[in-house]
């Protein structure tokens, strides 16, 4: 049997999630698209959690009291999981780690790592010392018949159909800015913003935990409320002036989210919004609350971080300069054509207002003379492995 008639295994290795998909032998043969093909992307944690107490659950018990990946979600409550991530700062630290988890989701979607090849996403400019650490774990582990790692960008790219072009990839742990020539990613006129969706939730963390209860081991729910609730405001200083104002005059900002307990259903594990009402008396025994967290300023505030991170006091620049650097770059003869052709992935890019606002400020950045486009999947956290089908000529 050739490699042609084998099936692929899709890895998007993110920091916080794992993007896998997967592509039968008898698909790949038969030329299918995206939407027909039987097994559609799924999300798994990339990660290993311990509850904070002893836990009597068969998966803890099979993992020296951790949960791998996924398990965590069997809990009846996720307060104060203790976090180790294979990832740290973009790369992989930890490779035994990074084996369980893809051992994990290779036994959850029934997959023969023998009887198919493999493509997984790496970070761009990856160091050869980490790239061993693959080669290792891919053949020697899991006994894949081959693989292939590329940047997100460069399958984002593909997804895409793009030539020439720009992909922005703003993820969990960093954000990139690559350049596609003839297809390929262009390591050398890349640019990085180290700042991604991990220091948005601990800075969120922080300021509610100051503000209001203490929420520094509760990383899940922080980060679901960031991303249920946060969106980038089109005029900061105005709308930050709104927030200013009090319920009863006109303030559409403030918000509630209500902490999950163990009475919690499953839909609502992370905890769930509602509209803010004004506070009740001291000792209004009308009705019993639950933990409620209030945002205000601050669901405009952490996202701003992306086009200013000095506000969190990384001396760089946001992602529209970042962006504008890469291009200035190129050579001027390609420019034009780059702006008109600017792609958005990553987790980042889901943030209600995040494509508007970040057309504005380019805008503002790029030559007049030059037209401004940029595009964005539906669920631009997917757009990398969907571009593994066409890669391989399946959509």
């Amino acid at each position: 049997m050739g490699l042609d008639d084998k099936g692929i295994v899709v890895l998007d290795n993110g920091g916080y999630n794992i993007k896998a998909g997967y592509v039968s032998a008898e698909e790949r043969s038969r030329g299918c698209d995206v939407q027909s093909l039987s097994s559609p992307p799924e999300i798994f944690p990339n990660a290993v959690a311990k509850p904070p107490k002893k836990s009597s659950s068969v998966a803890t018990k099979r993992n020296g009291g951790f949960l791998v990946s996924a398990e965590l979600y069997d809990l009846p409550s996720y307060s104060g999981l203790f976090f180790r991530r294979p990832i740290e700062r973009g790369y992989v630290k930890e490779w035994d780690l990074q084996r369980d988890v893809w051992k994990y989701i290779f036994t959850r979607s029934k997959v023969e790592p023998k009887e198919n090849c493999f493509v997984v996403t790496e970070p761009i400019a990856l160091p050869g010392s980490l790239r061993r650490g693959m080669d290792e774990l891919v053949f020697e582990e899991f006994g894949f018949a081959s693989y292939y790692s590329a940047p997100p960008a460069a399958l984002v790219a593909r997804h895409f159909d793009i030539t020439d072009g720009l992909v922005l990839d703003s993820g969990f742990s960093f954000s990139h800015a690559v350049p596609i020539l003839n297809s390929g990613a262009q390591q050398q006129y890349s640019r990085r913003l180290d700042l991604g969706g991990k220091v948005l939730t601990n800075q969120l963390k922080e300021v509610v935990s100051f503000r209001s209860w203490n929420m520094m081991d509760e990383f899940l729910v922080i980060n679901a409320a960031k991303e249920e609730l946060c969106y980038v405001a089109q005029d900061f200083l105005a709308e930050l002036e709104d927030t200013r104002l009090p319920l009863s005059e006109g303030n559409k900002t403030m918000i509630d989210y209500v902490l999950p307990t163990h009475a919690s259903d499953k839909e609502n594990r992370f905890g769930y919004s509602r509209p803010s009402v004004p506070k009740r008396a001291k000792g209004d025994p009308s009705q019993q609350e639950q933990p409620t967290l209030t945002l205000n300023n601050e669901r405009i505030s952490i996202p701003e971080a992306l086009f200013h991170p000095s506000d969190l006091g990384l001396h760089q620049g946001g992602l529209h300069e970042v962006i504008a650097e890469s291009i200035a770059a190129l050579p001027r003869q390609l420019q034009g054509r780059i702006y008109n052709n600017i792609v958005l992935s990553g987790g980042n890019c889901k943030f209600p207002g995040f494509e508007k606002r970040l057309t504005a400020e380019l805008r503002a950045l790029a030559p007049e003379e030059y037209d401004l486009a940029l595009t964005m999947d539906k669920d631009p956290e997917l757009s990398a492995v969907k571009g593994v089908r066409s890669w391989f000529q399946l959509s």
